[in-house]
Formats: C-alpha cells, structure tokens, sequence
C-alpha cells in the first residue's frame, strides 16, 4: 500500500494524474471514502490527465457518466456513483460487461454493491479526511 497527503483539492488532482500514469485501460478503480473526502476529486485530475473536455462531476443522480479522453491507448473513462443504489439487481440496466474494454477505465464511488461481482483485477483507492487534508491510500 502507498499513502498520500492531500491539503488541497488541486493537490490531489495532481496525485490523481501520478497514479493515472499508472493505467493501461481495463483497469477498475474503487473509491471508498466518506462524502466530501476527495473521490470526486480524484476522478477530475484523473480526468485532467486523460485529456477529457469539459466539466467532470459526480454522476450521483445519472449513476454513470462516460466521458471520452484523448488519450493514446484509454479511449474512454467511466465514472459511477452507487450511492444511491439500494440492491446489486439495480446495476444490471448499466450493462457493465458492454462498457469496460481495454480502451476504458471505470472509476466507482460508492462501490460496495458493485465489489461482490469483481473477480480480480480491480484496484481500490481509500480517502480519509484528515487535520492536514485528505490521505489516500492506494
């Protein structure tokens, strides 16, 4: 495990684009942390260091937000918010199999429901909120 201190949001966009370096595509990446410790964050500097356009929010109300990179092999980055989910039976109308290729990344906040389904290869990213900032533990 490696951990990081965060003590500005603009800091942890930049942690966010070091660990983006470390994406090939295929890759899932769960975001665990309470609201307001920098998930949301954390996908916009991954986000920033894609190259996507435009403004990247938390898809709590749309569940899943797809947004294309310009990046030379990650084509698409997949951004969920489950929080408001209450059973696993809700994923199935999101058709993940479909989306996830090698040329997408998926970034889940709220993974919880999503966890029990992923086999291996999934990669978990925690945020805390601490007196210095944020530490996020990859």
């Amino acid at each position: 495990m490696s951990l990081s201190i965060s003590s500005s949001p603009e800091q942890t966009k930049q942690i966010a684009a070091a660990f983006t370096k470390t994406l090939t595509g295929g890759e899932v990446i769960l975001l665990e942390g309470d609201l307001g410790s920098g998930k949301t964050t954390f996908v916009q500097g991954v986000a920033e260091a894609l190259g996507c356009e435009g403004a990247i929010r938390s898809p709590t109300f749309s569940i899943m937000n797809i947004y294309p990179t310009s990046h030379p092999t990650i084509k698409r980055l997949i951004h969920m918010d489950l929080y408001r989910l209450k059973n696993a039976s809700e994923l199935t109308p999101l058709s993940l199999e479909e989306q996830l290729d090698a040329g997408s990344i998926l970034l889940v906040e709220w993974s919880k429901l999503l966890e029990p389904f992923l086999e291996v290869g999934y990669r978990k990213v925690s945020f805390k909120v601490i007196p210095e900032g944020r530490a996020i533990t990859f």
